[in-house]
């Protein structure tokens, strides 16, 4: 029996309307559904930012 399954996993964020309308409308003009949406900005966040000290930098003061 396989003990290391690889499953997908949630991710959730809490929100207020007007975020998820905006969002929404975005996945809508790009075709894709909100998971697609996520997984890109985020690979996307990632890799322009997670091994790039000044852009790490930069993003963590926007955040706080």
């Amino acid at each position: 029996m396989n003990t290391k399954l690889r499953r997908n996993q949630i991710l959730c964020i809490r929100t207020n309307q007007e975020f998820i309308t905006k969002f929404d409308s975005l996945c809508e003009r790009l075709g894709y559904n909100r998971s697609e949406v996520i997984r890109y900005c985020l690979k996307r966040f990632f890799n322009e930012h997670f091994n790039n000290s000044e852009n790490f930098k930069r993003a963590r003061s926007d955040l706080f």
